[in-house]
């Protein structure tokens, strides 16, 4: 048996910090109360090693909560901070400062327990990764290639942690634009609402369920085109199913074996994600020379990217093979570039700009490639394909900006 798994609860309010024990007994051997972030140090200076993660309640202030934040994260960076807030009190200022003291979530959802069990689970997953805890696989490139991959063609993931950045419309264009260096396929990989179908008005006979079946036995090049749907701009699509519930009977080796196929067969293969690390979009990681992470200018959007990093760095997915990208980055919203990369410490790659002929084409079926050839985002797109076509596989080139403590529960 390990060292027992404690987590620290900091509320100044009994009855917010016993339903905060009552629905993350499961998560941890020993749960423990403490009512200050003075009181909550002390208890980390005791426990530190057991301490995967400190949930602070809704009864502690912003200003308690941030600050004891910061507090640990100069002492364990690698432990999770979860901080709850009543639906409204999450602020933009408030998420700014959290993101700073290297808060991991920030969750408002409290009449639903689930969704805080959730949160806090996830964030106790990174850092027992980050601590070896997980058996988290070392995604760093192998030292000597596979002869067979070198020859094959480049896979590009399109990747958002919150939906509503333009994922789809840039994974749709992104293709496109590829298929001036190459022939291209796209994959729907929003298993339960993907859009890949309706963003190209493709009626597909067969779908990646079809190609998922028959994988158990492998899948050639040849075998594997029968399953992709031709757009008429050349571009070959492998749509998401047309009912969400098969999703779950798509596996991950599936999505393996069909994406080896496919860039057998490609030049280029090009992925679009749900907004969430599924086992199937880190399959689609552990394969692509290239992931492109989109956000817009706003603060949940650019917070959920600040996440993704860190759990990208936690599986240990090198740095070098995202792409950072801003959609809709020239929006007057208050949120500018340079503080964009000063909440993510790290430099943007690429930068699109907004468009109302984006919406336009988006309800006509139709590219913007195809509609809006000439437009500022069509040619900030090629840009993009064009450094992504030449960067070498795995390292995307950079374009322009572009009292006293008291235990609560303990599992036996």
């Amino acid at each position: 048996m390990g060292r027992p798994v404690a987590l620290l609860i900091v509320d100044p309010d009994d009855q917010s910090a016993t339903w905060l024990a009552g629905i993350l007994a499961e998560l941890a051997e020993q749960l423990i109360r403490t009512i200050s972030p003075d009181e909550a140090m002390a208890a980390f200076a005791t426990e530190g090693p057991d301490v995967l993660g400190v949930v602070v309640g809704p009864g502690s202030s912003d200003a308690d909560a941030v600050a004891l934040a910061g507090r640990l994260q100069e002492a364990a960076p690698d432990v999770a901070v979860v901080l709850l807030r009543q639906e409204g009190q999450d602020s933009g200022e408030l998420l700014r400062a959290a993101l700073r003291a290297g808060v991991r979530d920030v969750v408002t959802a409290l009449s639903d327990p689930a969704a805080v069990r959730g949160a806090c689970a996830r964030a106790l997953e990174l850092t027992r990764a980050l601590r070896g805890l997980g058996g988290a696989p070392d995604r760093r490139p192998a030292a000597a290639a596979d002869p067979a991959r070198a020859k094959a063609g480049k896979l590009i993931t399109v990747f958002s942690s919150k939906g509503g950045c333009g994922k789809t419309f840039v994974a749709t264009n992104l293709a496109l634009a590829l298929a001036a260096h190459a022939e291209v396929a796209l994959v729907d990989l929003d298993l339960h609402f993907g859009d890949v179908a309706i963003m190209l008005q493709l009626f597909p006979a067969r779908t990646i369920q079809d190609a998922a079946r028959a994988s158990g036995g492998g899948l050639d090049p040849v075998t594997m085109k029968s399953f992709l749907t031709r757009h008429q701009s050349g571009l070959w699509a492998l749509v998401a199913p047309s009912e969400p519930t098969v999703a779950d009977t798509i596996s991950p080796t599936a999505v393996v074996t069909i994406l080896r196929a496919l860039r057998q067969r490609f030049g280029y293969v090009v992925v679009d994600t749900p907004a969430a690390f599924s086992d199937q979009v880190l399959a689609a990681f552990d394969e692509s020379d290239a992931i492109a992470m989109l956000a817009t200018l706003d603060v949940p959007s650019i917070k959920n990217l600040k996440l993704a990093l860190r759990t990208m760095e936690s599986l240990r997915y090198p740095r070098d093979k995202t792409c950072l990208v801003i959609n809709r980055a020239d929006s007057k919203v208050g949120l500018r570039l340079p503080d964009v990369e000063r909440i993510l410490d790290t430099q943007i790659d690429v930068t699109l700009p907004s468009s109302r002929a984006v919406p336009l084409s988006i309800n006509k079926g139709s590219p913007i490639l195809v509609e809006e050839p000439k437009s500022g985002v069509a040619e900030a797109i090629r840009r993009l394909a064009d450094q992504l076509a030449t960067a070498a596989p795995g390292r995307p080139a950079r374009a322009g900006r572009g009292r006293s403590r008291r235990s609560l529960f303990q599992r036996s």
